[in-house]
């Protein structure tokens, strides 16, 4: 976990990231460990969606980015 960790993330990777949510739809909870239970994809995933398109390369928001890409790691190509 958190092995997809930047500081800051660049355009391509955050609508990348971006083109996935919005193919997987990702619902349901997921557990990542150390603490870390998202109890609503969709909800968190929303938020994501929205903090990759417009916040990729500002440092405050690059953890919540890289918690929906160990999501995206988790999941793989399909939703829960």
């Amino acid at each position: 976990m958190h092995e997809n960790y930047k500081r800051t993330y660049t355009k391509e990777e955050a609508d990348d990231l971006v083109k996935w949510i919005e193919t997987a739809k990702p619902t349901g909870e997921i557990d990542l460990g150390h603490g870390v239970f998202i109890r609503d994809l969709e909800v968190f995933a929303s938020q994501v969606k929205h903090i990759a398109k417009e916040k990729y390369d500002n440092p405050t928001f690059s953890g919540q980015i890289s918690l929906m890409m160990d999501v995206r790691e988790r999941l793989g190509s399909s939703a829960q």
